[in-house]
């Protein structure tokens, strides 16, 4: 063909392409040709073909070819959302499996070369389905193809997207060339670093999540002028670095390479695009910031529910994933991944996510909450507030009545400290929390039910994804106008007085926002949630359940192979209780005959059976870690029945404190270890919450063990990968292995971190091949792993040292020689290592692990362990080796069940005996004969919950995280929560003694946990608490901040002030008391004493006062977080809060001072007695 048809050939291509685009017209595309751009592939082709609708009469010698099975015609933009589309516009879909559309370059100074000096411009739209972290797909880029002719590395420039965190952020790449103009010098040969060093990659800080519809995305750049990058997401421009290669004014290559849409280096799957492609554009000018804004116009859908499905008087609650990461309304949703009911718009907790294992899991971040429901109000004029922690909105019968701002992420400290709320904030709404953002405005009730939906974002990026306090709540009382105010104060611009009272909006409850009704409110909800999630929990693991069954099944299979410990008979009489008939001790029969032969072979008579106020007591406090309520006391004194030890045994177990009793152990065995202040050693994520629901699940222990070694779900928000985090540590893994083995094992691996362990059996090999198994793959040797020079350790006599920095050991399980499974039976992954572990850990081929179980919990609950110390085993023998076996087999046999073991053990003689009658003579195993139970200190978390249960006071601490204003990621500041419980606090990481980050209230209750043997970080395990009492025990119960000004001080919120108030004879009251304090009724002498003392103005004792306060007086801290602490404001405003709650709380106006006080000398007595403290 001669030049001349050529060119007639391409001109009537054109032809046809802009009579095609002129044919279905597109107001985008109209944006989008008036910049005139140099290539403009819409992809809403049909065909083979793509065609370049760009202006110009050799338009058609960039059209594109379909490589591989691209996906044409594919639905677009919804109008309805994009009004600049039309409702056919259409797409190219890519399924990330190396198909893409081939441009060819025409040749030499084409229009699509970029040289040194050019601008550019890449936009597109793109919805994507998928992305992995650290992947990158294209979008369109010129060179990497690997066509023939071609470097591989020819890589001109290219818009492309990569996967951070989940999200999917925009990514320009280019490589500069050698020698900048000369071609000569150009096709030198670099070694690998140089070569290296030519590659420029600027990558987004923000994407957007795949999967949350479509979004439009540009770059723009000037070769040879670094600094004027932009990159943009849905018209707006967003933040990045230059993250491989850096800056550089060098020239880029420039060749005639293919320009490819939707993959590149030869089609490889792992750069391929996997969604929809269109509106793909190239200009030779970097486009301002308007016009790339203008290309975005979107407009969110209005949720339409059907509302013949909306749940009768209560809100529907929907939560969305995969919104995107950007500050905006700017995406679409999905289907709901929950869907459940409240009774009002008020949100302080949500459901959680779980995997098919059944343990916490992230959900998106951010999310969507979005609350719906038809509410009938009055007819007039109603006042309303809408208050968030992150953006929000409200739409009334479809039409937006109110939204609030999205958080602004980040401060370094001294950022100005806000006002106090105004005098003229409604008198009965609680105050807003620290961080959180409200909106005034009115809505007209029209009589009948009208549709209200809210939508709050939760979390975002470099956010935790955090509720807060959502609500939108509204005034009782009508006002007269209907202006609209965002100020702090409701009524500033509005002209009328505050309502009486504001209450949450709702389709049928009455319920008051205020501080009283509201923490009512809350507490329900967050039981509710509690309680679902744990049937959420069975729902999602179901699977997981029956597989744990079956194997349990096969392990009861394999013991009936095996000979069980002949059990002995009983040889020395049993005594009886000295309060009740005796007792059925059936069960565990055996246990007793295991220990007798030992005493009778050693002329001891056991201690007798406690009576049964004690045994209560004892029992409530190993189960649910507090004291019997007066009324369980009540009704167990109460029960003349042969079996009432066995039912109430099964009672307490039933309890859910058995949980929340189990937690602090584990925290300690396991150094959980969660720091809310920046990470430092060892720090972990917050794993506690999976412990806490692995027991109230009553999870079995070895399938306890193995969730911990998978290290699967959330790392910052309660899962058991939070385990695998040891921040600051060189080799994580090592430090996980030693937990593990000495957890499980009874195995102390500490020493062979860096050397063999001169006085155990364990070479360093043995550890790192453990921690390779952790880790999934061959463990590097550290350079820490080694003994200094200034150690003065001789190393070559009893010290070792068999690794040398830098060696890779391979993951293996060397432990069969020390007493561990030789088998792998149950690792249901063959290529998963930790699978691996886990299940020889676990196996029943050798019952360690059930010893090891066994072992701890007989300590936990006698006091001492048949093997001492429960985690070092190394050269130990048991004091009673049959029994230990017996016992581990029924662990076994019944499903590894803890709290089957615990029946077993609580029903004994052995246990039910009175406590301290028999000392060992030694430390040595012959002399543990268990004829009465060791003496035992209640555990420091049992100390204070203990203090607030009998009192019946809430904790109320300050919320136990340092970024009060929600501004900051998990990784850098962990939110616990309120405590409510003592396992639920940490340490406050104020190292520095920041005055503004302070937290009195929690303070003083940290100084007892710490005084009773709490540690505040764990930066490594301790199965055994130092409990040698101490001066500063008794000083800080008497007269430290938390006993002496909370726990003794009679409030309104104790209840033992509600005993002071009823109406009954002061000795009565004594005897009510006791059965509260110390779970028995007083002695003579105590009552009479007591009586005495309380006597003088108990008549008058009672004051007549009205209600207590709805609303709390203002808390100042509410102010104050880390954004400010370093404000001069801030350190004021705290020191002032610290000399407030030395002071302790406000005592009850409900009792006359000089009683009340006196009734308090008589409350501090009890708590401060010796017998409070200890295990009865």
């Amino acid at each position: 063909m001669n030049s001349f048809r050529l060119f007639a050939a391409f001109l009537l291509a054109g032809l046809v392409a802009d009579a095609r685009a002129a044919g279905k017209p597109s107001r985008y595309a109209d944006l989008v040709l008036a910049d005139k751009p140099v290539a403009y592939w819409r992809l809403n082709d049909t065909g083979t073909t793509a065609l370049n609708s760009a202006p110009g009469a050799q338009a058609a010698r960039l059209h594109g070819t379909v490589e591989g099975k691209v996906a044409v015609g594919q639905r677009a933009q919804p109008s309805e959302q994009f009004p600049e589309f039309e409702p056919d516009s259409a797409a190219a879909g890519f399924s990330g499996k190396g198909e893409f559309i081939r441009v060819k370059d025409p040749g030499a100074n084409s229009p699509l070369d970029f040289s040194q000096g050019d601008s550019l411009t890449l936009e597109a739209w793109v919805n994507a389905n998928s992305l992995k972290d650290g992947q990158q797909v294209y979008i369109v880029g010129k060179g990497r193809t690997g066509n023939k002719g071609f470097a591989s590395d020819n890589q001109n420039y290219a818009l492309r997207l990569r996967g951070d965190g989940g999200a999917a952020c925009v990514s320009f790449l280019f490589r500069s060339r050698l020698g900048g103009s000369d071609p000569a010098a150009a096709k030198a040969k670099l070694s690998k670093e140089d070569s290296e060093q030519r590659w420029h990659r600027w990558t987004s800080n923000d994407g957007f999540l795949p999967g949350s519809g479509w979004h439009h995305v540009a770059v723009t750049y000037t070769f040879g002028k670094s600094d004027q990058l932009k990159a943009y997401l849905d018209g707006v421009e967003v933040k990045g670095k230059w993250d491989m290669g850096g800056k550089s004014n060098e020239w880029p290559v420039v060749d005639d390479d293919d320009v490819w849409i939707g993959s590149s280096m030869g089609a490889q799957a792992a750069s391929t695009f996997n969604g929809l492609i269109n509106e793909v554009a190239i200009h030779r000018r970097a486009l301002d910031a308007k016009t790339i804004a203008a290309r975005f116009n979107f407009v969110p859908s209005v949720a339409k529910p059907d509302l013949a499905k909306l749940p009768k008087d209560a809100v529907q609650v929907e939560l969305f994933e995969g919104i995107g990461t950007t500050a905006n309304w700017n995406f679409t949703v999905g289907a709901p991944v929950e869907t459940y009911s409240e009774p009002a718009f008020g949100f302080v907790g949500l459901p959680q996510k779980y995997t098919e294992r059944g343990v916490r899991a992230d959900r998106s971040n951010p999310f969507l909450l979005r609350a719906t429901a038809l509410v009938k109000l009055p007819a007039g004029e109603h006042k309303f507030l809408l208050r968030s922690l992150q953006g929000a909105k409200l739409h009334v019968d479809g039409k937006l009545a109110a939204q609030t701002k999205f958080i602004s992420p980040g401060g370094g400290g001294h950022s100005k400290v806000q006002p106090p709320p105004a005098d003229d904030y409604p008198t009965s709404l609680r105050f807003p929390l620290m961080g959180h953002q409200e909106t005034w405005f009115t809505v007209k009730g029209t009589g009948k039910e009208q549709l209200f939906v809210l939508e709050g974002v939760i979390g975002g990026k470099g956010l935790r994804p955090e509720v807060g306090e959502l609500t939108v709540s509204y005034g009782a009382r009508t006002p007269t106008s209907a202006s609209v105010s965002t100020k702090s104060s409701p009524a500033a611009d509005v002209g009328v007085r505050a309502p009486e009272q504001f209450v949450l909006l709702a389709p049928a409850a009455r319920i008051a926002h205020d501080d009283l009704t509201w923490e009512n409110y809350a507490a329900q909800q967050l039981a509710r949630l509690a309680t679902t999630d744990s049937q959420r929990r069975r729902d999602a693991n179901a699977a997981e359940n029956q597989y744990w069954t079956q194997r349990h099944e096969a392990v009861r299979k394999f013991l009936a192979t095996k000979p069980a410990p002949p059990v002995h008979a009983a040889s020395v009489p049993l005594p009886q209780t000295p309060d009740a008939k005796p007792q059925t001790l059936a069960l565990s029969g055996a246990i007793d005959r295991f220990l007798s032969a030992k005493l009778a072979a050693a002329n001891v008579t056991p201690a007798p059976l406690t009576d049964d106020a004690t045994f209560l007591r004892r029992l409530a406090l190993d189960t649910i870690g507090v004291p019997p309520t007066p009324e369980q006391l009540r009704a167990f004194l109460a029960d003349t029945s042969p079996n009432k030890r066995a039912a109430a045994i099964d009672r307490f177990l039933a309890l859910p404190g058995w949980a929340d009793n189990w937690v602090g152990y584990w925290q300690d065995v396991l150094a959980e270890n969660p720091g809310i202040l920046k990470p430092t050693l060892n720090n972990t994520g917050p794993f506690r919450w999976w412990i806490h629901e692995s027991f109230a699940d009553n999870k079995p222990m070895d399938r306890f063990a193995t969730e911990l070694i998978a290290m699967d779900g959330s790392v910052y928000h309660g899962g058991p990968a939070g385990f695998g985090l040891a921040t600051q540590n060189d080799v994580p893994m090592a430090d996980r292995a030693q937990i593990v083995s000495s957890a499980f094992l009874a195995m102390n691996l500490a020493c062979a971190r860096c050397h063999d362990a001169p006085y155990h059996d364990f070479k360093q090999k043995e550890l790192f091949s453990l921690a390779a198994m952790l880790k999934r793959d061959a463990q590097d040797v550290p350079a820490s792993s080694s003994i200094p020079a200034n150690a003065n350790i001789t190393v070559g006599k009893r010290i070792q040292v068999t690794l040398k920095p830098g060696e890779k050991v391979a993951p293996a399980w060397t432990f069969a020689a020390h007493g561990g499974a030789a088998t792998a039976d149950f690792a249901r992954k063959a290529d998963d290592t930790r699978e691996q572990l886990a299940a020889f850990i676990t196996s029943p081929a050798s019952d360690r692990f059930a010893q090891v179980i066994v072992n701890r919990a007989w300590k936990r609950w006698l006091g001492l362990g048949f093997i001492e110390p429960v985690d070092d085993w190394e050269n130990k023998t048991a004091s009673h080796p049959e029994l230990l076996a017996w016992l581990a087999r029924e662990f076994m046999a019944n499903g590894y069940d803890l709290k089957h073991l615990a029946r077993l053990v609580f029903n004994s003689q052995a246990y039910q005996r009175v406590a301290g009658l028999h000392v060992p003579k030694s430390d040595e195993p012959a002399d543990r004969l268990f004829a009465s139970p060791a003496r035992r200190r209640l555990a420091a978390e049992q100390v204070v919950d203990s203090l607030f249960a009998v009192t019946g006071k809430p904790m109320e601490t300050e919320l136990l995280t340092l970024d009060n204003d929600g501004k900051s990621a998990a990784k850098d500041f962990l939110n616990l929560g309120y405590a409510h419980r003592a396992w639920q606090f940490t340490g406050l990481s104020n190292d520095r003694d920041r005055p503004a980050l302070s937290m009195p209230r929690t303070q003083a209750i940290l100084d007892v946990l710490a005084m009773f043997g709490w540690r505040e970080t764990r930066q490594s395990s301790v199965s055994t608490r130092d409990h040698s009492p101490n001066v500063l025990q008794p000083a800080v119960l008497a007269n430290g901040d938390m006993g002496n000004g909370r726990i003794a001080r009679l409030t309104d919120d104790c209840a033992v002030t509600d005993l002071c108030v009823e109406q009954q004879p002061l000795p009565a009251l004594v005897d009510a008391v006791f059965a509260r304090v110390l779970s028995r009724p007083p002695t003579a002498a105590e009552r009479e004493k007591f009586v005495s003392y309380l006597q003088a103005g108990y008549t008058e004792r009672v004051v007549a006062c009205g209600p207590r306060k709805s609303r709390k007086d203002f808390d100042p801290t509410q102010l104050l977080s880390w954004t400010n602490h370093l404000n001069a404001k801030a350190s004021e405003i705290k020191y002032a809060v610290e000399e407030k709650a030395r002071l302790g709380d406000e005592p009850t106006p409900r009792l006359k001072r000089d009683w009340r006080e006196r009734m308090e000398d008589v409350l501090w007595a009890m708590v401060n007695s010796p017998e409070f403290v200890f295990v009865p």
